[in-house]
């Protein structure tokens, strides 16, 4: 990738007030070319795009190349600009406060419901989030490693942060319904561990996750609020959900490609 070079050629579509110019670390190929896409910013809004090349250049093999390059772009800011709010909660926080629960369960001669239903909330909510954490990991990892040091997507990347996506999207789901369906069980448990003092032998920062975990409801609901397919077929088997997710994706670019079409400066259209 000859930045250099890249460079001269983006600034020739720049227009006057726009502050940055965004040549995108990675290419795709048509017809033996690499093809990458520059994106023009006035602040933090995008104005517009062109594409370019290195040397030989196509105008009708650009705009092939657009198309998926431009929506590839799209779906990786998405995942992006999520990661970090995903990342932030360890599932180690439900997993340590299940842990003194059974501590408490196992030392108890009598039964608790109350605290076994919550402990074992807790610990399929921590089971979910790791599951969730560790897709965002691997794509995080594998966008580091390889498009990063290839300079290059293709058809099957495309896919790749499709699919990804939609794991993600399919365990966010089942992560509000797991915590809204057990709500009430929660709620539940943390009167008794008030009752038997478990309370107390949690650490600061875990009486702040179960406090925020519990007065989390109405956020809950309006975020799986949007994913009505995600619910339609949660009762599918994993692989088939993601096919279907995966479908959902691309129609949705297809439906937004003419309005970045409408913003390609070069070559034209």
């Amino acid at each position: 990738m000859d930045v250099k070079a890249l460079s001269k050629k983006a600034n020739k579509y720049k227009k006057w007030l726009e502050n940055s110019v965004l040549i995108n670390p990675f290419s795709y190929e048509v017809n033996g070319v690499d093809y990458y896409i520059v994106i023009y910013k006035r602040n933090s809004n995008v104005k517009g795009y062109s594409v370019i090349s290195e040397g030989f250049y196509s105008s009708k093999d650009a705009i092939k190349a657009f198309e998926t390059l431009v929506l590839y772009t799209v779906f990786a800011n998405n995942f992006f600009e999520g990661e970090e709010t995903k990342m932030k909660l360890s599932p180690d926080y439900f997993f340590e406060i299940a842990d003194k629960i059974n501590h408490f369960l196992q030392s108890s001669t009598e039964k608790n419901k109350f605290l076994l239903k919550g402990k074992n909330t807790l610990i399929e909510l921590g089971d979910i989030l790791k599951d969730l954490q560790k897709y965002i990991r691997d794509y995080s990892n594998h966008y580091d490693e390889h498009i990063l040091k290839t300079n290059r997507i293709d058809e099957r990347e495309y896919e790749s942060i499709l699919e990804t996506l939609s794991h993600l999207n399919r365990l966010q789901y089942l992560q509000g319904k797991v915590f809204l369906d057990s709500f009430e069980d929660l709620k539940g448990m943390e009167r008794e561990m008030k009752k038997q003092k478990i309370d107390q032998q949690l650490s600061r920062d875990q009486q702040i996750v179960l406090k925020e975990l519990l007065n989390g409801t109405k956020e809950t609901k309006q975020s799986i609020k949007a994913l009505d397919i995600e619910k339609k077929i949660a009762h599918l088997p994993v692989e088939e959900q993601i096919k279907i997710l995966v479908e959902e994706f691309k129609k949705a670019g297809r439906n937004n490609l003419d309005r970045h079409k409408r913003n390609l400066r070069y070559p034209k259209l």
